[in-house]
């Protein structure tokens, strides 16, 4: 890996304004900059999916941060071009360029800010790699006001809703990394539960489980009074049994109150 003198790093970046504009020129010259700081001597993937076709160029971190910095003003001065060159990137199979085409769609400004959530939602899947995934979240989370937002709640409906039990894990992920940042409209989120704890299949108890502590965290009484309220509606012996495992979670005495609501079970 060559040597990262960062004076001539901002000047290879900054050169990325003059192919800004050209949809087929960009990626080429930015390919070139990766392949010009790629560490060749990194060469294992075990810890990727064994069906992954994601490569990597394993661009130092000096470069890549040279790199957002200078997209981020890009972006903003160009959203049209940002985004033609997004999609553009997305498509390539490599971690780096993909990782530019997110870094594209998080600096737009706000009269373009739906974009960025087209992007994410047509983006994010449960087949896209782990590393991709959490990048794609963390630029949700930097945007408080789309971790807010009915859309992004709308699309962790329909990740919930899925007969494919890993688009519903992702699903619940999403929910807790949501409120992990104080999301404090608990009732919409019960909502989107509550089939999920009527059905509370085994594959997804456990990411399901987290969701329930990360509740627990921001309101105790609330997530106690919605457990008691799905067992009251769906008494059946897996709802009971779920709602039992839960218990741990709370205090003494909530726990009381949870069994005291639904019986000794």
């Amino acid at each position: 890996m060559p040597l990262v003198q960062l004076s001539k790093v901002k000047s290879q970046v900054n050169a990325l304004d003059v192919h800004f504009n050209d949809p087929e020129l960009f990626p080429d010259y930015l390919i070139s900059l990766f392949q010009m700081y790629e560490n060749k001597k990194v060469s294992t993937n075990s810890w990727l999916r064994k069906n992954s076709q994601l490569s990597f160029y394993y661009v130092p971190e000096s470069v890549m941060a040279e790199l957002e910095s200078r997209i981020a003003v890009l972006s903003r001065m160009k959203p049209d071009s940002a985004l033609i060159n997004a999609d553009i990137l997305w498509e390539f199979p490599y971690y780096e360029l993909k990782k530019t085409a997110i870094m594209l769609i998080s600096n737009l400004d706000e009269v373009h800010e739906k974009y960025f959530f087209q992007r994410v939602q047509l983006w994010l899947s449960v087949d896209l790699e782990d590393i991709l995934i959490k990048d794609l979240m963390a630029t949700v989370e930097s945007k408080s006001n789309f971790l807010q937002s009915k859309q992004w709640l709308d699309l962790i409906k329909t990740w919930l809703d899925s007969k494919d039990t890993n688009v519903v894990k992702l699903g619940l992920q999403a929910i807790n990394r949501t409120l992990s940042h104080e999301y404090h409209n608990l009732p919409v989120v019960f909502s989107a539960l509550a089939p999920l704890i009527h059905n509370p299949q085994l594959v997804i108890q456990k990411e399901l489980i987290n969701v329930i502590h990360a509740l627990i965290l921001l309101s105790e009484a609330e997530t106690a009074s919605f457990l008691i309220m799905v067992g009251e509606l769906f008494p059946e012996k897996e709802v009971l049994k779920f709602i039992r495992k839960c218990l741990p979670l709370f205090d003494n005495f909530y726990q009381n109150e949870i069994r005291s609501a639904l019986g000794a079970y």
